[in-house]
């Protein structure tokens, strides 16, 4: 693969037309939009629950964790719950503990919101800014879930832990008898986890898009209606914040300058049809 030139000519002496110069190129491979979509949330534990897709080793940055297998494909293990000939239980098989949200409803599906603040420097000789500096970043996650009587939404909407210190599940069984479950008056902020999923249809199989927010925190409760046209479901929004354990390659750099940072938020691509776009040695 030959190097772009550094030091082009200031005016070309030809051009090329629109087509051949690819100015109207476009790949829909790259188009995310559909219903397949996964939310999972589960307890923010501290270095137990460190999903940093790198972090610093003594003989330099090591893969330490990704909702994607070797494969391209979405790992197995994700979920503490399982679904069983029509029953839900717990899963006692070792896995990540993340808990899924379940149907979302059709217009309030997983929304991720950016949110950037600016001051502008005005001097009195232009009426344009001189300057300006971010003053302020975030990101919430917001979605209307459905299925609000599992046990594990009943806790999410509480903000109560799902999970005790040592990751052991705190979450009841579906199908319990006398189940009852509480909000205590002085209930702790929890720290929370959460896994945005998503996957389209494209030749050669699915490309697979995961969000991952490693310290979000329960910021805001829609209105439950309950009436004969809007489920008995509230709107939940999670605040992003910076988790002190996530860390990834500086992407700011030089690849080959491998250097582990902290880091807000992770996104992983994968799936056969991403994988098949890849060409070795091109």
């Amino acid at each position: 693969m030959t190097a772009p030139e550094l030091n082009p000519p200031a005016v070309p002496t030809t051009g090329i037309d629109w087509r051949d110069g690819g100015f109207g190129t476009v790949d829909n491979r790259f188009y995310m939009r559909g219903h397949l979509a996964c939310v999972a949330v589960r307890d923010n534990r501290g270095s137990a629950t460190n999903i940093s897709p790198y972090t610093a080793g003594t003989s330099g940055p090591q893969l330490n964790w990704s909702p994607i297998a070797a494969d391209g494909q979405l790992r197995s293990d994700l979920f503490a719950d399982r679904l069983v000939n029509g029953n839900w239980f717990i899963n006692t098989t070792p896995n990540e503990g993340f808990w899924r949200i379940g149907a979302f409803d059709e217009r309030n599906g997983p929304e991720r919101k950016g949110a950037i603040k600016h001051d502008d420097q005005m001097i009195l000789q232009s009426n344009f800014p001189f300057d300006t500096d971010l003053t302020g970043e975030g990101i919430t996650i917001q979605f209307t879930a459905l299925e609000m009587l599992k046990p594990h939404m009943v806790r999410l909407r509480m903000n109560l832990p799902l999970a005790d210190n040592a990751g052991i599940s705190l979450v009841e069984d579906v199908g319990q008898p006398s189940y009852v479950v509480s909000k205590p008056v002085d209930a702790d902020s929890i720290d929370r986890q959460v896994l945005c999923i998503f996957a389209r249809k494209r030749p050669g199989g699915f490309v697979i898009l995961v969000e991952a927010y490693p310290l979000v925190k329960l910021t805001d409760i829609g209105t439950l209606k309950g009436s004969k046209t809007d489920a008995d479901a509230a709107s939940l929004t999670f605040t992003a914040l910076p988790d002190p354990f996530h860390t990834d390659l500086d992407n700011s750099v030089d690849p080959g300058v491998a250097q582990v940072i902290p880091a807000f938020y992770s996104q992983w691509i994968g799936g056969t049809a991403w994988m098949s776009m890849y060409e070795h040695g091109s």
